[in-house]
């Protein structure tokens, strides 16, 4: 990157905290969690961007914002009227862009887990019973994982 030039990522923060009455959407959660740490992968790395640009002396700028992105099944009346009404937990609706994230990351990762095969989720115990718990769960119980994402902007010194 010549010097002048931005740097933009955005990255999640991942937790696997569910909360709702899904156990098996949340055992999935927290087993793709293990696989992913296991392979190296730091599940916290978007709350750390800025502080990590910052450490490696090459950046005159560094511009971080963030939001919660609520994936899950938010309650039985949003099942076809998701991206209309999503609420924040303090109750306010959230803003159209955000509500789309959050509808389109929970679909990606419903379809993921209908269809896709997960290398390491086996050995951790994600049987083909569990598997089509998760699928039913997924859509039917009201669940959410509020998903910290941060927007990151560098511009190199």
């Amino acid at each position: 990157m010549k010097p002048g030039g931005w740097l933009l990522a955005e990255e999640p923060k991942i937790t696997g905290e569910v909360v709702g009455d899904a156990p098996a959407v949340r055992t999935m959660y927290g087993l793709l969690c293990k696989v992913w740490e296991s392979n190296g992968q730091d599940l916290r790395v978007g709350e750390k961007l800025e502080s990590w640009l910052w450490q490696t002396g090459s950046f005159s700028e560094v511009i971080v914002h963030g939001v919660i992105v609520p994936v899950g099944n938010l309650s039985s009346d949003d099942a076809t009227t998701t991206q209309s009404h999503i609420h924040q937990q303090d109750g306010r609706v959230l803003d159209p862009k955000i509500r789309a994230l959050a509808w389109a990351f929970t679909d990606v990762t419903r379809r993921d887990f209908s269809t896709g095969k997960h290398h390491g989720l086996g050995a951790l115990g994600f049987t083909p019973e569990l598997k089509s718990q998760c699928v039913e769960q997924f859509s039917t119980l009201e669940w959410r994982m509020d998903t910290p994402l941060y927007f990151v902007w560098a511009r190199k010194s």
